[in-house]
C-alpha cells in the first residue's frame, strides 16, 4: 500500500491515521507543502490520499499557491475511486476540488463538542462510532456539500461536519486523528486562542476524553480496510 499524505502545519500530522498505515505496513509519501515541498503530478501509484489541517484559508492562492493543485489531486482521487479523506482544511480542499464553494463561516467552532450524524452517517463504518459524542472541533471556514455529496454529520454551529462521495471518499470538518497526546500539544500550540474562547487548554487531554482516541482509531481502521 501506497499512501500519499498532504501536510499544512508542522504541529497537525496524520497521528492515529498515520498509526493506521504503519500497521498496514503503508509506504508513506509525506508532502509538507506549507514546507515548500512539491505536489506530485498526478495520484497514480498511490492506494489512498489524506490531506490534513492547516490555519490556511482553502481559497488563498495568493500567498499558498499549491491549493489549488492539491485541491485537483484530492477530487482526482475522489472520481477515481481510490480511499480519500479530507481532514478540517483538507475537507474544505476536497469540497473545492469537486466544485462546491468553500467560505468563512458564521462563527469560530473551536473546542471538544458533540457530534450529531445523519442516518447516513450512522450506517457508515468510519462514522458510526461518533455520534452524539464530542469530537475536536478547530475552524472558522465551512463548505457547501458538493455535487454527489451525502452529509454524514452535522454540529450545532455547522450543518457540513463529514460528507462522503461515491463509496470511498470522504471529508470530515472535526480532527478525527488527534490521540491525547496530540490534543495535548495542540492545547499548548494554542492556548492563546483556546482561552480567548474561554476554554481551559488542558481540558483537550483530560483523563475523560480518553475514550475519543478509541473512535478514531476506529475510523482510521475502517479507512485503510477501503484500500484494495
Amino acid at each position: 500500500m501506497k499512501a500519499l499524505l498532504f501536510e499544512h502545519a508542522d504541529h497537525e500530522g496524520a497521528g492515529l491515521l498515520g498509526d493506521a498505515l504503519t500497521i498496514q505496513r503503508a509506504s508513506v509519501d509525506k508532502r509538507r507543502l506549507h514546507r515548500g515541498e512539491a505536489l506530485p503530478e498526478s495520484i497514480d501509484g498511490y492506494g489512498v490520499v489524506i490531506a490534513m489541517g492547516g490555519p490556511m484559508e482553502a481559497w488563498d492562492d495568493p500567498r499558498h499557491a499549491w491549493l489549488e493543485g492539491e485541491a485537483r489531486l484530492l477530487a482526482d482521487a475522489a472520481r477515481a475511486g481510490l480511499p480519500t479523506l479530507g481532514v478540517c482544511l483538507g475537507a474544505q480542499l476536497l469540497a473545492r476540488g469537486l466544485g462546491a464553494r468553500v467560505y468563512r463561516g458564521p462563527a469560530l467552532e473551536i473546542g471538544l463538542l458533540p457530534l450529531t450524524l445523519t442516518d447516513e452517517g450512522r450506517a457508515d463504518e468510519l462514522l458510526k462510532p461518533f455520534d452524539q459524542h464530542p469530537v475536536l472541533h478547530w475552524h472558522h471556514d465551512t463548505f457547501e456539500l458538493p455535487e454527489g455529496g451525502v452529509r454524514l454529520a452535522s454540529s450545532a454551529a455547522y450543518q457540513n461536519q463529514a460528507f462522503r462521495v461515491g463509496t470511498k471518499a470522504y471529508g470530515v470538518q472535526f480532527h478525527v486523528e488527534c490521540d491525547q497526546p496530540m490534543r495535548a500539544r495542540w492545547g499548548k500550540v494554542g492556548e492563546k486562542e483556546l482561552r480567548a474562547a474561554g476554554i481551559n487548554p488542558t481540558s483537550l487531554a483530560a483523563p475523560e476524553t480518553r475514550a475519543m482516541e478509541e473512535r478514531g482509531r476506529q475510523f482510521a481502521a475502517a479507512l485503510v480496510k477501503l484500500v484494495r
